[in-house]
């Protein structure tokens, strides 16, 4: 009797959660700690302040009815080890948000307007963001870049707070997208 020599083969479905799981055990090996890595935030102290007022101002706003700030001060790494060409001030706005997280709702919005935000920039490229940060920054992922990822209170999940505006309409009240943009083109005011 002759035996045929067979591969083993993992069904499809399982090749997704593997790779997921993989993921996520390798992302356990970072430190769970944000920090500044990108130009101009890193030397220029001017505009790591501006940077950091501006995050601070969104969150007051965004949690007025719950007035407390993130325990760590506001940090970005930009587009999270992706390229970051001429989109880098949306990776940066949404670091804003993820930093002060907030509801479920919240985050979908944050990740909305980063596709939208890319894919101005760049066509299509949005979409493709958009899934990484859907499976990426989930709240309880032991990453420095996951939702709430200013609070020292891992593992959490979503807040329940009282509605507040979109995280578009604050980002264009405060002109985040155009003083994310004069930093990284060189002039901090």
């Amino acid at each position: 009797m002759q035996m045929k020599n067979r591969r083993f083969r993992l069904p499809n479905y399982r090749r997704p959660l593997i790779g997921l799981l993989t993921s996520a055990l390798a992302a356990g090996c970072t430190s769970m700690e944000s920090r500044l890595s990108i130009e101009p935030y890193t030397k220029n102290k001017s505009a790591r302040n501006s940077l950091e007022d501006l995050a601070e101002a969104y969150c007051r706003e965004k949690r007025a009815a719950a007035p407390t700030q993130p325990d760590f001060i506001f940090t970005t790494d930009g587009c999270s080890r992706w390229p970051d060409e001429t989109w880098a001030a949306c990776c940066i706005a949404h670091d804003i948000a993820y930093w002060c997280g907030g509801s479920g709702r919240d985050r979908d919005y944050a990740d909305r307007e980063l596709m939208r935000c890319v894919n101005a920039k760049a066509n299509g490229l949005g979409n493709i963001v958009y899934a990484g940060v859907r499976l990426g920054g989930m709240p309880w992922l032991p990453t420095p870049w996951r939702w709430g990822y200013g609070w020292d209170n891992w593992p959490a999940g979503y807040e329940t707070l009282p509605p507040s505006l979109p995280v578009q309409q604050l980002f264009e009240k405060f002109n985040v997208y155009e003083s994310i943009e004069r930093h990284l083109n060189g002039s901090a005011h």
